[in-house]
């Protein structure tokens, strides 16, 4: 029954849906008392599910041949602000297309320091979310750890340069 509604209607037709159509054909052949979550199980056992698309993207890179930074903030917490800023890239579905957001947070404020949207993730991507950071920062006399991943943005020898001109330490992930 299943392979044959999915020869119709798509291979791609979910547990749910199946169930609720093909109901009516479980109580014609007698086998009214299957409930959803049997047919499930029934599905799992002849390898009839559907398999769960992945619903990211991945905007880590770590193999790569730029240095990676040991990780500076292992077990601490920040106790003032301006001390840790955490830099992430996320993606970003929109309707013309995707795009990329490089944010860097405050670890102790949780304020966003600074952030760039295009639609590569070069490592300009960054550069540019740092440079709106560092214009937004209050205590220049301050130590300062920049963490983030190990992806290549933050590894490439420009940035690394422009955070340590900068006077910013880095930090990743290990």
């Amino acid at each position: 029954m299943v392979k044959g509604y999915r020869k119709i209607v798509g291979s791609k037709t979910g547990g749910i849906k199946l169930y609720s159509e093909l109901k009516q054909d479980f109580i014609k052949v007698n086998f009214a008392e299957i409930g959803r979550d049997k047919f499930y199980d029934f599905l799992r056992l002849h390898n009839l599910l559907v398999p769960k698309l992945k619903n990211y993207v991945a905007t880590t890179n770590s193999n790569h041949q730029f240095r990676k930074y040991k990780n500076l903030i292992k077990d601490q917490v920040p106790n003032r602000p301006e001390q840790l800023w955490i830099s992430d890239i996320t993606y970003i579905k929109t309707d013309n297309g995707h795009k990329y957001l490089a944010i860097i947070t405050g670890a102790y404020s949780k304020q966003i320091m600074g952030y760039n949207l295009d639609n590569n993730m070069k490592t300009s991507l960054c550069t540019e979310a740092l440079a709106i950071a560092i214009k937004n920062r209050k205590y220049l006399d301050k130590r300062l750890i920049r963490h983030s991943d190990r992806s290549f943005q933050y590894c490439n020898p420009k940035y690394k340069a422009f955070t340590e001109e900068n006077g910013i330490m880095m930090s990743m992930t290990e």
